[in-house]
């Protein structure tokens, strides 16, 4: 949760009543919309467009802010040296007192103690903080308090996680390797090539005298007496390993009585996926340096640098090749005992498919980062006059490597490519800001900002032998691509607020803001943007605010563009094997900038102290958005997408105490959007933009965004499926829309319970509606791995629902599994691999019990002062899921990029991770 940062709390003194005023700020940024209350009373205000607020309190008072989202902060009132109009109180000192203080020399005779006589010198002195107490020359007598010495403080924390894969699929546990031959089912060895298992029954083989490299228990034969050996399977579920992610962070500051501080930060974080032989390591460190320079102007610098190496990063589709590769092997045979023949040759179930091992151990999918970066603020505040000087410098690189190795099934020619992008970043800027009154101010920024890439690619082939793999290639490619950005981006920004509009505390505030920006890389040059809003607060002096606002804004596409999983678009589903990320894309030079209009209405009603309610509708049109676009073997980042999408968002907080140790509170927010593509540019019908080939994910005018188009059996005008002569259903050559990933609406529900130092949180979320594609289903059937096709294999005299290609009812019945007939032609392998598209739609609706978080934390406190504390916290993640798929679940996204979500083709499982971590601060 993130935490509101408070500051600038400007109160009276000598009154039992005084409006004090504040700011609520997150990260320097102000936080408009924050519900600040004084306890035990209905006096409540929110914070206005900067963060600022004013409210009726006296000393002593405590002050509750809330802002859905954040977590709440209780900040109690104390005295303070500030009058309402910032001035300062001075010192009151008597001459006469300060004569008698001063002596030439102060003496005491030291005698004998003539008794007992208690002496405490605290009882005089009203702050109980004091340090120290000196005299100096002048004979008079200083105090020291807490507040006038440094102060050294340290955070150490670590957190721990185990994750264990859910949802798997279900596979089936009785059939061999092997087809139907001559009416029968027959075993078939790894030396025939053969991919399915659909063959006899496991208990009808046993384990030969003859062993192989294939299988060192004995070959498998069939069974000869009923006390030979039964074959040892293997579960594809236990190939994956539980993760472990840990993560230790250290933090130190040193701060001196002025206010200023030194801050240094460390954090170290290692883990692996799923995947057998994998890692991860991550460095973070940063220094931060705060200083007050004078009483109206204050600086602050952060350097920090982050280090990341992963040595499976997916990069060219591993990842999920590997889980397809467990997948697929027949329940007999071992992966892990070898994954490679004495020959060199990988050492599979068959020639056509991989060892998953085998592609572990030759793994070429690394990825390394590291990423440099400096920020300065400089802030001048005067009166009503404020300017803040902000520059900043970030340098990254990150290296991939990837490719396909010799004997990876499929790839008759290896190859491999280094990519190394370089890319600077450095931005000057300045803001000021004029405050006119209470009521009205007026701001000003200007940023000047560049960008430089720099892309380059060496894609290496034509290797003689395993041994030259892959550092000696006959061929190489390279490509290089320089890319720079020069920006200019200019805003002015402005409020002004009118009081007693309509009842005698409501309060009308409008508000502007308007820019114009300079980019290098864009055709027109120029690009605009503007933002009109207009509040009314307390209306009919209730806690009602009522907000419209309307913007337009101008946008280009980012230089960098690292997910490259776009590229498997370019391979059918059957080709799954050779998907390789050879293609980039590149920013164009003289780019169309992506505009969009949006118009919001938002409602926020506080009903009593401890109901909060808001709701918020939207608007909005997009114009000339970006999407890889292909034509033939080239591709292109290209301006062709509009669209429009109108939503509504609802939430309800409350918060009750219950007696003086126990604390509810809950959020219930309701989200449901509905998006539309109005139009393509350049003529085009469609345009898919994830997945692939045969099955994609589209942008089609009239439609949601994102369709999911595949194949669908064949159907007259009636839509009745058309019936083969064989009393199989027909697949349509041609693609038609099947399902939207778009959800209907989502529900997401918080709790928090604390009592004293215990604090429970629970999050439930439910989205109702969409569309998934399970194309993992599909091929599991294909290949007669899945317990579907265990369970139906055997279904004989089935008649599909449909009609001939007469027209006539179809009353042909047919067996799912012939064995007189070619493997090819049963129930799931007559369709190919990706089988019937439209099978594989499933209902993407969910229920989850998201996350459940117990902690405890302490604070050992003396004289007032916090000297120690600590917080232990353990929590689940992914406690529970109910869903309409089985296995499939819609955010668990293909290659892990949220283009594909929706998508499941042998993505990484889920996880259900549970979870501890501790920090101490002293």
């Amino acid at each position: 949760m993130k935490k509101l940062l408070l500051f600038l709390f400007v109160s009276a003194i000598g009154y039992s009543q005084s409006i004090y005023r504040g700011n609520v700020s997150e990260k320097g940024m102000p936080i408009p919309g924050v519900t600040i209350c004084v306890f035990n009373s209905k006096r409540c205000t929110t914070s206005d467009f900067d963060g600022n607020y004013a409210i009726e309190a006296k000393v002593g008072d405590q002050l509750q802010l809330s802002f859905i989202g954040m977590k709440t902060k209780v900040i109690r009132i104390n005295n303070t040296n500030l009058l309402e109009n910032d001035e300062y109180v001075n010192q009151i000192v008597s001459g006469d007192y300060i004569e008698k203080l001063k002596k030439g020399n102060d003496s005491l005779k030291i005698s004998k103690s003539s008794g007992n006589f208690e002496f405490n010198l605290a009882s005089g002195i009203e702050h109980y903080d004091i340090m120290k107490i000196s005299r100096n020359n002048d004979g008079f007598y200083e105090l020291k308090n807490r507040d006038q010495y440094h102060k050294l403080a340290f955070e150490v924390s670590n957190e721990f996680i185990l994750s264990t894969p859910i949802r798997l699929p279900k596979y089936q546990k009785t059939y061999a390797q092997g087809r139907s031959l001559n009416g029968e089912l027959a075993y078939q060895s790894p030396l025939t090539n053969e991919i399915f298992s659909w063959g006899p029954n496991v208990n009808s083989l046993q384990y030969s005298q003859n062993s192989s490299q294939c299988y060192p228990q004995g070959d498998i034969v069939n069974r000869t007496s009923a006390g030979a050996n039964q074959l040892q399977l293997f579960d594809p579920n236990n190939f994956y390993q539980n993760t472990e992610d840990n993560k230790f962070s250290f933090l130190a500051q040193i701060e001196s009585p002025k206010g200023n501080f030194l801050k240094i930060n460390f954090g170290y974080k290692t883990g692996n996926i799923i995947i057998p032989a994998t890692r991860n390591n991550e460095i973070t460190t940063s220094l931060k340096y705060f200083r007050n320079i004078t009483k109206y102007s204050k600086i602050e610098a952060l350097l920090s640098y982050n280090d990341f190496e992963n040595n499976f990063s997916n990069a060219n589709f591993g990842i999920n090749k590997v889980v397809f590769a467990n997948a697929v092997t027949p329940i007999h045979f071992d992966n892990k005992w070898g994954s490679t023949l004495e020959s060199g040759l990988q050492r599979s179930y068959t020639a056509l498919e991989n060892n998953p091992y085998y592609v572990i151990a030759n793994n070429l999918d690394t990825n390394k980062s590291k990423v440099l970066s400096f920020n300065f603020n400089q802030v001048y505040s005067k009166d009503r006059n404020q300017n803040a000087v902000n520059a900043s410098f970030q340098s990254s690189e990150i290296k991939n490597t990837n490719g396909q190795n010799f004997y990876f099934a499929e790839i008759t020619a290896p190859n491999f490519d280094k990519r190394i992008e370089k890319f600077k970043n450095a931005s000057v800027s300045d803001a000021f800001k004029r405050i006119f009154n209470n009521w009205a101010f007026i701001e000003s920024k200007i940023d000047f900002r560049f960008q430089d890439r720099k892309l380059e690619r060496n894609y290496f082939s034509g290797f003689a032998s395993q041994e030259d793999f892959p550092d000696h290639a006959a061929n190489q490619i390279k490509l290089n691509v320089p890319q720079e950005r020069f920006e200019v981006l200019s805003n002015v920004n402005g409020s002004y607020t009118f009081t007693n509009v309509f009842s005698t505390y409501s309060q009308l505030v409008v508000k502007g803001s308007s820019g114009l920006n300079y980019s290098s890389t864009v055709k027109s040059r120029f690009m605009s943007n503007y933002l009109a809003t207009v509040e009314l607060r307390r209306f009919f002096n209730e806690e009602l605010w009522l907000t419209i606002s309307h913007g337009y804004n101008e946008t280009e596409p980012s230089l960098q563009n690292n997910n490259l999983n776009f590229n498997s678009l370019q391979y059918h589903v059957n080709q799954f094997k050779q998907l390789q990320n050879n293609l980039e894309l590149i920013t164009r030079k003289d780019g169309i900038a992506t505009n969009e209009n949006m118009t919001s209405l938002d409602l926020n009603y506080r009903l009593s102290y401890f109901w909060n309610l808001t709701m918020n509708y939207y608007h909005k049109k997009v114009n000339n958005l970006y999407t890889p676009v292909f034509n033939q073997n080239s591709i292109s980042w290209s301006p062709d997408v509009n669209y429009k999408q109108n939503g509504i968002e609802f939430a309800i907080e409350r918060m009750s105490y219950l007696g003086r140790d126990f604390k509810y509170g809950f959020n219930l927010n309701f989200t449901y959007y509905k998006n539309e593509v109005t139009g393509l540019n350049n003529s085009q019908a469609r345009i898919p933009f994830a997945g692939f080939a045969d099955v994609n994910k589209n942008y089609i005018v009239g439609q949601s965004l994102g369709v999911i188009v595949g194949s669908s059996y064949l159907r007259d005008n009636n839509q009745n499926i058309i019936i083969d002569e064989l009393g199989f259903p027909v697949k349509d050559s041609n693609s038609k829309i099947l399902g939207d990933p778009n959800p209907d609406f989502v529900v997401g529900f918080f709790n928090s319970f604390q009592y004293k130092n215990f604090l429970l949180q629970v999050s439930f979320d439910w989205s109702q509606g969409g569309q998934l594609w399970n194309g993992t289903q599909q091929t599991l059937n294909y290949y007669g791995k899945s317990e579907l096709t265990e369970s139906q294999r055997n279904v004989t005299n089935y008649v599909f629902n449909g009609v001939t290609e007469s027209g006539a009812a179809n009353t042909k019945a047919v067996s799912f599994y012939d064995t007189n007939l070619p493997v090819e032609q049963n129930r799931w392998t007559r369709y190919g691999v990706d089988g019937v598209a439209e099978d594989a739609i499933e209902d993407a609706t969910y229920f989850r019990l998201s996350n459940i978080n117990l902690s405890y934390s302490k604070d050992f406190r003396e004289d007032n002062v916090n000297k120690f504390s600590f917080k232990i916290s353990v929590f689940v993640n992914n406690a529970f899921i109910m869903a309409k798929s089985k296995s499939a679940f819609s955010s668990n996204s293909m290659f892990n990029s949220i283009d594909t979500t929706g998508f499941d083709y042998f993505n990484t499982p889920m996880m259900r991770s549970f979870g501890s971590s501790l920090t101490i601060k002293f």
